[in-house]
């Protein structure tokens, strides 16, 4: 199961499927509320929980539709919050966690006491002021790959509201509180250089999970996605996560 980030969309993982069903794998996703083609309010939440139902949801019918068959979850960015909450929600129900630069912690610099209490008013009086917005170029290292997403019309290019900013920032900070009781099998990538979403979170949730079965990748001069980076940056990623996936099936 693949869960994509903020502002995209689950149609940008083509390749990774694509490899992933040479090795006889089966791959499914969907949109987010409010992403792709999905509908709902562009990048506005009324509870992050939602995006963990959904995904919970999906994940219980393809079970159902494939039983016996195990189960691994794949999550870039926020998709990677998403796909620790539901493991923390449903211990037994995934394989396996991959995570590609998830959000866990928040950037000191951005997750101001003033900027967090602003965002917080904002949230209650007016939830869907526009706060932030995703700066492509700090995606990756590949122009063209960032051009793609530019002119991507699936991909949404506004501002996050603030009510979407404050149920992020609580996501992430549930999963610090109880990153203890993880203990799916994990995988946790992320670049050297990524601007956006803080490497020593990554580095926490590897950290204090308590499985035996965990990895972490570190990718030197690598941006925040990883599987959309300069080549062979990108297929080396895409093979780490292959290769994981095949030798626990």
């Amino acid at each position: 199961m693949i869960i994509h980030g903020l502002s995209g969309h689950c149609q940008r993982y083509e390749e990774l499927a694509t490899e992933l069903n040479k090795e006889g794998v089966l791959v499914f996703a969907h949109d987010h509320v409010g992403h792709g083609q999905s509908q709902g309010h562009s990048a506005d939440i009324k509870s992050f929980d939602e995006y963990v139902q959904d995904v919970l949801q999906h994940a219980d019918k393809m079970r159902a539709a494939h039983p016996g068959i195990p189960l691994f979850v794949f999550g870039q960015s926020m998709g990677g919050s998403v796909a620790i909450l539901s493991a923390l929600e449903r211990p037994t129900l995934f394989a396996g966690v991959i995570v590609s630069a998830p959000g866990v912690i928040p950037a000191p610099e951005t997750a101001t006491r003033f900027r967090v209490s602003a965002a917080k008013a904002l949230a209650f009086f007016a939830p869907r002021t526009g706060v932030a917005r995703i700066e492509a170029h700090l995606l990756s290292r590949d122009t063209a790959k960032v051009k793609a997403f530019k002119d991507d019309p699936l991909v949404f290019h506004g501002h996050v509201c603030a009510r979407w900013a404050v149920e992020f920032l609580s996501a992430m900070e549930r999963i610090q509180r109880e990153v203890h009781n993880f203990r799916t099998p994990l995988l946790a990538l992320h670049g050297d250089q990524d601007k956006m979403a803080l490497i020593d979170g990554t580095k926490f949730l590897y950290q204090h999970t308590r499985r035996a079965d965990k990895q972490l990748k570190i990718y030197p001069g690598v941006y925040h996605e990883p599987l959309f980076e300069l080549e062979p940056d990108a297929q080396t990623a895409r093979r780490d996560i292959v290769t994981w996936v095949v030798e626990r099936i």
